[in-house]
């Protein structure tokens, strides 16, 4: 459902958020009558909507009555590419030139069950990077499994088993769904806003980061909190030649957030630089600043040379020539290669909700997991 339709932005969207530690933790600055804070996207976007108070009721009140008048319509031209696979019209919707395909016309519960829908799914997917698919609703949590197991083997909410967080630190490990421990849940309301507004990949921090991730929209606002993602393959064509020469042979620190944390322990992982696609073949930069905050120190690269090559590789991130945006709503699930795709959630839209649910996947070839670089 839009969050429009929600009976009360102040009502927890899962019971077990209710006696939550950390839920009432953050909750205590909505209590305050505080703002987000402007420090965060959220904040910043709200500030920028309302000005002149610093009554956090205020502000959200005067933005839903702002967004209260909207209506669900359609407009313009949509431009799309029709085919027809086993006997099912679809309709191919890109959008934009090198990354991220909407496929309309597939039931997800269905008609997967056809071997060749898989591969063409697949395909699509490995040369769009990003796909999604509207009007899952109907789709429920095993049936969401289910479809993801088409492509590879359902890892654990961050991936293989190797290190599973439990941190009490991250808001989006404290609902559990039943029967279903692989499926993370991604809540955000207006007491307790949550985004993860930063371009990264999922799990690099991972020995083995997971192959691909699906993500499905239950609750969305009626505008913004749309998900970015970012063609990694463009990223490292953009940058220098002698960059490229420079750093093609290097390796990356990957380091968790503290909500990434098992027993305490913060994740860490060494990476090359250039990763090699192990089914394209294709070379794209897997350094992201989310995670990566310097080099390998067997490299011995002097500061000044490390912050100047990070910062080139950083200009790379989230350029509008990279970039697809995928705008949700309730019953959109998208799958996109984490091999080679950053993805930024959008923290515009406070105080509306947002409801989420996660998979990862793993490649079902083990020998392809580690990332590796073949200049060949």
């Amino acid at each position: 459902m839009s969050s429009l339709d929600a009976t009360s932005n102040d009502t927890p969207q899962d019971p077990q958020l209710v006696d939550n530690p950390l839920y009432n933790r953050i909750k205590e600055r909505a209590q305050a009558d505080k703002p987000p804070s402007r420090r965060s996207p959220l904040g910043a976007v709200a500030a920028s909507r309302i000005a002149g108070t610093s009554s956090r009721k205020e502000m959200a009140e005067r933005i839903l009555e702002e967004d209260g008048d909207l209506v669900a319509g359609t407009f313009g031209t949509v431009w799309y590419k029709p085919v027809t696979v086993c006997g099912i019209d679809l309709k191919l919707e890109p959008l934009q030139p090198s990354i991220g395909t909407v496929v309309h016309g597939l039931d997800l519960a269905t008609d997967l069950d056809d071997p060749e829908v898989v591969t063409f799914v697949r395909q699509l997917w490995l040369k769009r990077r990003v796909i999604a698919f509207r009007g899952q609703e109907h789709l429920t949590q095993k049936q969401m499994v289910r479809f993801a197991e088409h492509f590879g083997v359902v890892g654990m909410p961050f991936g293989e088993k190797d290190h599973v967080p439990n941190s009490p630190y991250d808001l989006n490990q404290q609902v559990k769904v039943k029967d279903i421990p692989n499926m993370l849940v991604l809540p955000s309301d207006a007491e307790v806003p949550n985004i993860a507004s930063g371009w990264h990949a999922d799990a690099t921090w991972q020995q083995k980061p997971p192959m691909a991730s699906v993500l499905m929209c239950r609750e969305a606002p009626p505008v913004g909190g749309d998900t970015c993602f970012c063609d990694c393959h463009s990223m490292w064509e953009g940058l220098s030649q002698a960059t490229k020469e420079r750093v093609a042979n290097l390796k990356a620190v990957h380091i968790g957030s503290v909500g990434h944390q098992m027993d305490g322990k913060t994740p860490m992982s060494v990476h090359p630089v250039a990763r090699t696609h192990p089914e394209t073949g294709r070379t794209s930069l897997y350094v992201q600043q989310g995670f990566v905050k310097k080099f390998a120190d067997e490299h011995n690269i002097p500061e000044v040379e490390e912050r100047k090559l990070l910062l080139e590789m950083k200009s790379q991130e989230g350029r509008p020539e990279y970039t697809c945006r995928v705008k949700w709503e309730p019953g959109t699930l998208a799958m996109w290669d984490n091999r080679c795709v950053l993805h930024s959630g959008s923290g515009d839209y406070w105080p509306h909700r947002r409801y989420m649910e996660r998979l990862t996947i793993l490649d079902a070839d083990e020998s392809r997991r580690v990332p590796y670089y073949d200049p060949n």
